[in-house]
């Protein structure tokens, strides 16, 4: 009597052999996988920088950005990624001394500028699936104002920061020397009120409202870059 189990099981594997057959057995231009030599890819970057919203009201407003990139393979799945941006915004200036009502009293222009350097790592393994690769990143950098370093009526300037950049992506080859890679990344970046935000000689609800003087906001930037490679 032959047992159902040994049946189930050859059964079963017969069902599991043919897909793997298939896979194995198919001709390399019929693969959706492709794999990939890559070696430094440099290019340009482009779109818009998502402020948070900081407790106090007086951070850079979100604006356009733009940059250039650098990549380069390191081994197996993982990748080094520089990137360079600047963003042309302004942020209010507040007048300290004024009530909630009549404190806003202007903005000032400045220019955001940055610098990331991450580590990212593909989910497809050193290859592309359909010509697509996607992407999740981790690393950290300095931002900055340009024409912020003095500071105004609102006694805040916004200085040179640490940030940390966390995100994820997808790159599409275009062929083997050029690409477009599409990112939302998350820079974080903690704000430093002067302590004269905790209150105001002229209303007592102080311009921080939950009284902290360094919080951190996050800011999202969504981007799209075009790279080729170099020193092949």
């Amino acid at each position: 009597m032959i047992n159902r189990y040994s049946v189930f099981a050859t059964v079963a594997a017969c069902l599991l052999a043919a897909p793997l057959a298939a896979q194995i057995g198919s001709l390399p231009e019929n693969s959706p996988y492709r794999d990939l030599d890559d070696h430094s890819r440099f290019g340009v970057v482009a779109g818009y920088l998502f402020t948070g919203k900081d407790p106090a009201g007086v951070g850079p407003k979100s604006a356009p950005m733009f940059g250039v990139r650098y990549d380069l393979h390191l081994s197996s799945a993982a990748y080094l990624n520089v990137t360079l941006f600047t963003a042309s915004t302004s942020r209010p200036v507040l007048d300290y001394t004024k009530s909630a009502a009549t404190r806003n009293v202007g903005s000032r222009n400045v220019m955001l500028t940055g610098a990331t350097a991450s580590l990212a790592v593909s989910l497809t393994g050193e290859r592309s699936w359909h010509n697509w690769q996607p992407i999740i990143d981790l690393g950290g950098g300095l931002v900055s104002a340009i024409g912020d370093i003095n500071g105004d009526r609102s006694a805040y300037k916004f200085e040179t920061k640490l940030l940390i950049d966390y995100g994820f992506g997808a790159r599409y080859l275009i062929n083997n020397n050029s690409e477009i890679r599409f990112d939302v990344n998350w820079f974080a970046w903690q704000m430093k009120y002067p302590d004269t935000y905790k209150s105001t000689a002229a209303d007592p609800v102080p311009i921080a409202p939950n009284g902290k003087l360094s919080p951190w906001t996050q800011n999202k930037a969504v981007t799209v870059s075009y790279t080729r490679a170099i020193f092949r």
